[in-house]
């Protein structure tokens, strides 16, 4: 699968096969993904971590942050890199079902994996940092069309296949007070009680 690119399709599709406008409006605002992540050390709270243990022994939940450490922009977790990020709060969300009193945040999230089987991970969520109030993808509330071109999930890998490269789209309806830093978070299944944070501040 192949991430972003500025190069547009080259000829004209059949009329079978020609993308929906809503689709070619999300791809085209895709491509304009420029705002650059904020990064922040890594925090693990030690004791936290032991009362889990404690009280949860090996339930694999997730507990602590594992976020790029100071000069980088990715994460190594459970055979994958997670990231670079990136961001941006639309300004024009013409054909898309917006409220009145919201605001949409699109985020990329490069996934590399090194396995032949890509992890798969629970729904990405954005966490307002001040309130800790957090939200999922909403494509569908949004009303653009479901693509594997520009999936909102962590991408599984088939019987027969290999994993390949692929670019998280991430679509947050969130409320017209909502301010940033966010969090975004990526829980990858059998982790042992860890998950992937970026902080973004679109």
């Amino acid at each position: 699968m192949v991430a972003m690119t500025d190069q547009q399709p080259v000829g004209e599709q059949p009329a079978a096969q020609q993308p929906s406008p809503r689709s070619g409006w999300w791809r085209s605002n895709a491509l304009a993904l420029g705002a650059v992540a904020l990064l922040l050390p890594a925090v693990v709270v030690g004791t936290a971590w032991w009362g889990w243990k404690y009280a949860f022994p090996d339930s694999g939940q997730p507990l602590w942050a594992v976020e790029p450490s100071s000069g980088a922009d990715t994460v190594e977790l459970k055979g994958a890199t997670w990231g670079p990020v990136k961001s941006k709060a639309l300004t024009d969300t013409t054909g898309l079902d917006v409220p009145d009193d919201a605001k949409v945040v699109l985020v990329g999230v490069d996934v590399t994996p090194h396995e032949k089987k890509a992890p798969n991970c629970m729904t990405p969520t954005l966490v307002e940092q001040s309130s800790g109030r957090s939200w999922e993808p909403a494509r569908y509330e949004l009303g653009v069309p479901s693509s594997s071109d520009e999936p909102d999930s962590c991408v599984p890998t088939l019987e027969g296949e290999t994993a390949e490269p692929y670019q998280l789209l991430l679509p947050f309806v969130v409320p017209d007070d909502a301010k940033g830093p966010y969090w975004v978070v990526i829980e990858p299944l059998f982790a042992k009680s860890e998950y992937v944070r970026f902080s973004i501040d679109p």
